[in-house]
């Protein structure tokens, strides 16, 4: 019997939303250290004196790009046949629910 693992990718509209956020993370991060000198007066005051808010802004879009890709895949077939699939079931299988599904599947014990 052989075991292996792979990467669950997220769809492509979370892929891109993911990209979008990380962009803002690294941008703002950037406007919030050296904005005050390249961006026009009134800006650089905007962001001198929103610093925190703007680096909290830009942590919070860092973490829902995070959330976005992590899936919390856990999916397990048998034979080309599906046993257990977290994303479907909302959790991981107790052990008598994942030996009664892989049985059913075709694996003697």
């Amino acid at each position: 019997m052989t075991f292996n693992g792979e990467t669950f990718t997220p769809n492509e509209m979370r892929m891109a939303l993911a990209q979008v956020l990380q962009l803002t993370f690294f941008g703002g991060i950037a406007m919030a250290l050296i904005g005050k000198n390249v961006l026009p007066e009134p800006a650089a005051k905007f962001v001198d004196g929103n610093q925190a808010i703007i680096l909290g802004g830009c942590f919070l879009c860092n973490i829902m790009a995070g959330n976005l890709l992590n899936t919390g895949a856990f999916e397990i077939t048998f034979d080309g046949e599906f046993v257990w699939s977290k994303i479907e079931s909302g959790r991981f299988p107790q052990m008598d629910e994942l030996r009664s599904s892989l049985i059913a599947a075709g694996l003697s014990h």
